[in-house]
């Protein structure tokens, strides 16, 4: 007999950065999707006691006045804001030791030192604090607002990614009401998941509302 040749199949190659959305299933994404939701949920119940506390605790920050009836109608309650006074001491005090005006990176050469490595540690430091400094204008910002919610919260989280938009590393906060691990995780590291809640407008997609869950 005539042997059939076998074509093979074109390979088809997923670059690190590419949107892997794209060559999966519409079936198995529904079914990612439903999961990445129930585990959210799960998550948001858990905690449910905790932002219960953290809505009250916000209350005594002395930030609003509000009215009551007690102890006569229309009387106007205020509450003194130590905590937040404290709070504003803790973040100066804390930036000024985490951003000092030579820049946060400082390197360290574990090893053999000789004249190379130590000029090859200098240009990481330098060029580190240049891109900080200068190429990342939000960076100081969004960490002034994590070291102000650190102390009042007890926990507060930021990443760091590449943004291909800017083409340049990016710095951002995430408030600690946007972002849900596994309750009695006793770290990120040993977490199940995390989940970052990312609110858009409509002009980016046609829900007001994404959940990404890593």
């Amino acid at each position: 007999g005539i042997a059939e040749e076998v074509v093979p199949e074109e390979e088809i190659i997923i670059t690190h950065s590419e949107n892997l959305a794209l060559h999966i299933d519409e079936r198995e994404l529904e079914e990612i999707s439903q999961q990445v939701l129930q585990k959210y949920e799960d998550d948001k119940e858990a905690r449910q006691e905790w932002e219960q506390m953290f809505e009250k605790g916000f209350e005594l920050l002395g930030l609003k006045l509000q009215e009551t009836s007690e102890p006569f109608e229309g009387a106007c309650t205020a509450v003194h804001p130590l905590i937040i006074e404290n709070a504003v001491k803790f973040q100066s005090k804390a930036s000024q030791e985490l951003f000092p005006p030579k820049g946060p990176v400082k390197t360290q050469i574990i090893g053999k030192i000789n004249p190379e490595v130590e000029a090859q540690a200098k240009r990481v430091k330098q060029f580190m604090n240049y891109e900080i400094s200068e190429m990342m204008p939000e960076y100081f910002d969004e960490f002034e607002r994590l070291l102000f919610q650190l102390p009042i919260f007890g926990s507060a989280f930021k990443k760091v990614y590449y943004d291909a938009s800017s083409s340049r590393p990016t710095s951002e906060f995430v408030s600690v009401d946007q972002f849900y691990v596994p309750f009695n995780s006793p770290d990120l590291q040993r977490a199940d998941r995390y989940t970052h809640v990312i609110y858009l407008s409509l002009i980016h997609i046609s829900e007001p509302t994404r959940l990404l869950s890593i």
